[in-house]
């Protein structure tokens, strides 16, 4: 079985909130995000992982108003969130697909890649991005990896940097692979900052008419109107990883 676990939270420092901010007319961006991933032909289980905080209460609400799976657990050791979240479920999965919700224009199409080649790899982690310089499709991010690295890491992980991030020691101690789902894709669209979001927006209204449009279409876009990049070209990719390696440490 295969579970996608999509990783939310409503405090943001550069965006507070954004999660349930409209970003497609008048939906939000996780439901966005949802709608959009909802036809995956690989995805078995979904369930959204947030905080126990009680801002994320927001997120708890919309996922019971809207009959998706939740779960609330630590609001800094994610890497322990994301394993009780996968113990939640009726049926231990044997596949594991981290998104996280900053990702409106994350499509199912990409989701369903990484996860095929991720099985046809035989490797403990695959994924399209989160791997500089040669892969990253910030925006379509999607990690894949077993149970049993996740199992792994949430024991033996010892750093801030491991825990707050999912991957990290997954990465360091499993086999890898990486490809993207379109080699022409070198952008930044996950959602940080008000200018990432009205960047986001801009892309969604030209395109929202195709309805059901990828990748693809997106890239095609952004080359035929490069000057879409230049609303958030000031936003930078992984800043929070960058941060929390700076300020790592070892936890008791």
């Amino acid at each position: 079985m295969t579970v996608a676990i999509i990783q939310a939270r409503m405090g943001s420092t550069r965006l507070p909130g954004k999660v349930l901010m409209p970003v497609d007319q008048e939906k939000s961006i996780l439901a966005t995000l949802l709608d959009r991933l909802a036809p995956a032909k690989n995805i078995d289980e979904l369930i959204v992982a947030t905080t126990n905080l009680p801002e994320d209460q927001a997120i708890a609400d919309f996922c019971a108003a809207h009959n998706v799976k939740c779960y609330r657990g630590s609001d800094w050791d994610v890497l322990d969130r994301f394993y009780q979240a996968a113990q939640t479920l009726d049926q231990v999965p044997d596949t594991v697909v981290r998104i996280c919700c900053d990702n409106p224009l994350h499509h199912h199409s990409v989701a369903d890649f990484v996860i095929e080649a991720y099985l046809k790899s035989g490797k403990d982690y695959f994924s399209n991005s989160n791997q500089e310089p040669d892969y990253l499709e910030d925006g379509f991010d999607t990690e894949v990896f077993s149970y049993k690295a996740l199992e792994s890491a949430w024991n033996k992980a010892e750093l801030m940097s491991e825990r707050e991030h999912v991957c990290p020691y997954i990465k360091k101690h499993f086999t890898c692979g990486w490809e993207k789902a379109n080699k022409d894709y070198n952008f930044k669209l996950s959602v940080d900052t008000p200018a990432d979001l009205a960047a986001v927006r801009t892309i969604f209204t030209i395109l929202g008419e195709k309805g059901d449009f990828g990748i693809d279409e997106v890239v095609q876009l952004l080359q035929e109107r490069p000057e879409i990049l230049e609303i958030n070209k000031e936003s930078k990719i992984n800043s929070g990883f960058e941060k929390s390696l700076k300020e790592d440490k070892k936890i008791s």
